[in-house]
């Protein structure tokens, strides 16, 4: 698979992650959400959440999903917590919520609940975001993307729903498409 051949050339080193844990982390941001802020997720973004994420996810031995803890009366993370509800009913696994976005968010609470998680087990760890959060998470985690030197590191992350994170203990962070057959790459109509 993929993700095995990728976790494989992990192999370069790169700064570690502020928290320091030594499982497997992997990071994707909300599906596909429709336009003027409007609710749930598109058509696309559904079938990548219930057709394609479990499958990729299914062989890699996850033990804890973390999803940002939806606000209704903002909208935050509904579409985080949306694409990750396929993916937690498929392994059985109740994704942990408790970590809030925006202002009156902890700076350290994704980090803390990743390095407690860690203390006790080995399994890997996925991360799912709300798109429009991407950045300060990743910035809270210390994580750095392929390529990136500046503050808006998320900026192709959060527009294109088919990315991948996976940060292995001390090595570099790889960025990789989901690969998700019929869904990823260009619309037809888009230029």
């Amino acid at each position: 698979m993929l993700i095995t051949a990728l976790l494989s050339a992990l192999a370069l080193f790169s700064p570690a992650l502020a928290v320091s844990i030594n499982n497997t982390l992997y990071i994707i941001t909300n599906a596909e959400t429709p336009s003027l802020d409007r609710p749930g997720l598109t058509p696309i973004g559904l079938q990548r959440a219930q057709d394609c994420i479990p499958p990729i996810f299914a062989d890699l031995n996850l033990g804890l999903i973390v999803v940002c803890k939806p606000n209704n009366k903002t909208g935050a993370c509904i579409p985080a917590n949306d694409t990750a509800a396929p993916l937690a009913a498929s392994l059985g696994l109740v994704p942990d919520s408790h970590c809030g976005t925006g202002d009156d968010a902890s700076d350290a609470c994704v980090g803390n609940t990743l390095t407690k998680y860690a203390k006790n087990s080995t399994l890997a760890i996925l991360v799912v975001w709300d798109s429009a959060e991407m950045d300060d998470l990743l910035e809270n985690l210390d994580i750095e993307l392929p390529g990136g030197d500046d503050d808006d590191d998320a900026d192709d992350f959060t527009t294109h729903a088919d990315l991948l994170l996976i940060k292995n203990q001390k090595q570099t962070v790889i960025e990789t498409s989901m690969n998700c057959t019929g869904i990823d790459g260009t619309a037809p109509g888009d230029f």
